[in-house]
């Protein structure tokens, strides 16, 4: 009798144990689940293959928050590996201000690298509950509407008609002189970003927090200049950026090799903990005004050449 009797209990641990598993072979998952911009929400990633002398009884491994890293994407607030009984895990607590898929930076705790993290972010927009918005408001006459949509309508049945009458060329050296206008317009901007950086640097500014504003400022101008996204990029592959061969008047290399190094460069004090000094901060942006001169001068000498 007392086999039938110790059945029920031997199914239910079986059915306990079928329970557990799932969530002991749970892959990375965020804290909340559905994770919106501006929450503050923890990345959990599992480590059962991680092994560091001192097991659970060793407590967690925060990184200092004068080496958190940076996203242009997202704030990291906190990066820990936690050892819990079950396993270690990595923990990433962040805020991001970007919807989409997006993609931490490396992160360096307890002498390993995590690389290729993402998490998926959730717009308010598309909650299932939207907010409800107000009525539009009623139009007001502004004095002189009827001038301005007259003379706008007119000024551009004028333009389409120069347009309709332009020969071939004359919209390709349209086309040009837009072009033209536009780069020196990026260039320009780039340029006095890099004079403020160096009366920033001489007012006494961290060469590391110079040389991190730089770097965004520097992609930012690379996007606008090949419409290709920046943002994320790695130094090898602002390297390989479609960007006219120009030479850097400082050091002679070329376009791809000059962007390779100086992103190398900047990653490796924003990501691996190098400290940058105000000499070094000074060489690096005279590098960037020679390949920025060097630049200038490249539709010159490519026109000469045509």
């Amino acid at each position: 009798m007392k086999a039938p009797r110790a059945l029920p209990l031997a199914a239910a641990l079986l059915l306990l144990l079928a329970a557990a598993q799932p969530a002991a072979q749970e892959g990375p998952h965020t804290i909340p689940r559905a994770v919106f911009v501006g929450d503050r929400a923890t990345l959990i990633v599992p480590l059962p293959g991680f092994q560091e002398r001192g097991g659970a009884e060793a407590g967690d491994t925060e990184v200092p928050a004068d080496r958190l890293p940076s996203s242009p994407y997202a704030d990291i607030h906190r990066v820990a590996i936690e050892r819990r009984p079950g396993g270690a895990r990595l923990a990433v607590e962040f805020a991001a201000f970007s919807p989409g898929i997006i993609e931490l930076p490396p992160i360096e705790v307890a002498g390993q690298v995590f690389s290729g993290l993402r998490v998926e972010i959730g717009s308010v927009l598309g909650a299932s509950e939207p907010p409800v918005l107000s009525p539009p408001a009623m139009p007001l006459a502004v004095p002189g509407t009827a001038l301005l949509v007259y003379g706008t309508a007119g000024a551009v049945a004028l333009a389409l008609l120069a347009a309709s009458l332009a020969s071939l060329r004359g919209r390709a050296a349209l086309r040009a002189w837009l072009a033209a206008w536009r780069r020196r317009r990026l260039l320009g901007a780039m340029l006095r970003a890099e004079r403020r950086m160096r009366k920033a640097l001489a007012k006494g500014a961290a060469p590391r927090e110079v040389l991190d504003a730089l770097s965004g400022e520097f992609r930012g101008f690379l996007e606008g200049l090949t419409g290709e996204s920046c943002r994320a990029m790695t130094a090898a592959e602002m390297a390989g950026l479609g960007i006219p061969e120009c030479a850097d008047g400082a050091s002679g290399a070329s376009a791809g090799e000059f962007l390779g190094g100086f992103f190398g460069r900047c990653d490796g004090m924003r990501f691996g903990g190098r400290a940058a000094g105000e000499g070094e901060a000074l060489e690096m942006l005279d590098g960037l005004r020679g390949f920025l001169d060097g630049l200038g001068r490249a539709p010159a000498r490519a026109g000469n050449s045509a």
